[in-house]
């Protein structure tokens, strides 16, 4: 069985092995590592679909916009990602949580175009803050279109969380790959871009994404040990952390250490 990116899906597929993505050419600098909940890192380690509307507000303080990006076939209504939308804007935050086509079948070219409307979007307010959240294939998106992000578009802050391997058992997620994703183009995308994975996603079998992904790209990582694809199966729902991250009031997406 496969689970669902987004969601459980329950549902037998066929596999099959997308063409392996060249990451590792040169000798990338690494970008730094947290671990959640202690332990060694080796040298190598560097319901309710997702809204379009976002919220409406008879005034506009804030100066942080967000960008949410959700996976293939969508985050549901208990997924962090919905959680977090709403909590941003309960808090009066300009919020961008579009439902990318076809998010079933996904075309990458479809996914692109809708990416660069959405960040088009985020961009009105050029002297706001920009904030994207992406999960899953979302991440996959962000690092296929981050060469083509035009400076006045440019991002301050990027989370990518639980992104894919190439070897993912899943036919529809192969159409990503390559990604073309390179350092230089990925540093141009945004000011900060931080990896948030795992050690034992399934979407990453006999990989590790801060291994595959941040290595070669030079990425800041938040390894979350044993947390699966940080989905709803692995227990993301309400994700504080993130939220705190969101708003600028973390660096990192650890849970802190609980106090006696």
């Amino acid at each position: 069985m496969v689970q669902r990116m987004g969601h459980a899906m329950g549902q037998e597929r066929v596999h099959a092995w997308p063409a392996r993505e060249d990451l590792h050419g040169g000798d990338a600098p690494r970008g730094g590592v947290t671990i959640m909940g202690g332990g060694d890192v080796t040298a190598d380690l560097a319901g309710d679909a997702p809204q379009r509307a976002e919220a409406g507000h008879a005034t506009y303080d804030n100066r942080v916009r967000f960008l949410i990006l959700h996976g293939w076939q969508g985050s549901g209504p208990e997924h962090w990602q919905t959680w977090l939308a709403g909590r941003l804007r309960a808090a009066g935050h300009h919020v961008q949580y579009p439902e990318l086509p076809a998010c079933d079948e996904p075309c990458p070219d479809r996914w692109g175009i809708a990416f660069r409307s959405e960040l088009g979007r985020l961009a009105a307010r050029p002297d706001d803050e920009r904030v994207v959240v992406a999960h899953s294939l979302g991440c996959v998106l962000w690092l296929r279109e981050a060469a083509n992000v035009a400076p006045s578009r440019r991002v301050d802050r990027v989370a990518l969380v639980a992104p894919p391997c190439p070897g993912a058992a899943v036919p529809e997620l192969a159409g990503f790959y390559p990604t073309g994703a390179e350092r230089e183009a990925v540093a141009l995308g945004a000011r900060e871009t931080r990896l948030v994975c795992t050690d034992n996603d399934p979407y990453c079998p006999g990989e590790n994404a801060a291994r595959f992904w941040a290595q070669p790209l030079g990425l800041t990582v938040d390894l979350l040990p044993g947390a699966g694809h940080i989905n709803v199966e692995a227990g993301f729902g309400p994700w504080p952390e993130m939220e705190a991250w969101c708003l600028g009031e973390r660096a990192a997406l650890i849970p802190e250490p609980a106090t006696a």
